[in-house]
């Protein structure tokens, strides 16, 4: 008699737990959706050359619906800039191609989501921006690569362009 109540035990947890299986999962949204890796420090998007394309997929998407502040530079590329963590602080850099001096354009100690319009010139970056986390910073220029078209980030960020 105890067998047939241990076994008929045992197999209402087995049931049990093959439904658990079928139970929905939520799923992630805002930035917890970005599956950043390892160091990275921010994820960043190309949203196209002056005209944006497709910032609601990312407003929605990683965003939670909240439109993020733009930053203009110069008339070229726009990137959406997510941080990794709250409270990184931000520098927005613009350099001069023909001086190669750098200004501090913007900064701010609690940095949110941003896009910035930058790159007037395929061949010059002008924008350098700095994101630090306690005592990490990471520094980059968003560009396209004339060699192959991709989207480089920079060393510490995941490119999340769709």
């Amino acid at each position: 008699m105890k067998k047939c109540i241990a076994l008929a035990a045992a197999l209402l947890c087995l049931l049990t737990l093959a439904g658990c299986g079928n139970a929905p999962v939520p799923e992630k949204s805002g930035t917890g959706a970005i599956p950043f890796r390892g160091d990275q420090l921010y994820a960043a998007a190309y949203l196209g050359y002056e005209e944006m394309d497709d910032l609601s997929f990312y407003v929605e998407t990683y965003l939670d619906g909240e439109d993020p502040p733009i930053h203009y530079l110069s008339q070229g590329d726009y990137y959406l800039i997510i941080p990794r963590y709250e409270n990184m602080t931000l520098r927005l850099y613009q350099s001069d191609m023909e001086t190669m001096d750098t200004v501090l354009r913007y900064e701010d100690a609690a940095c949110r989501p941003f896009i910035v319009q930058c790159n007037v010139s395929d061949i010059f970056a002008d924008a350098v921006i700095c994101l630090t986390y306690e005592t990490e910073t990471a520094e980059f220029s968003p560009y396209i690569s004339l060699q192959d078209g991709s989207v480089q980030m920079g060393d510490r960020g995941l490119d999340i362009t769709k």
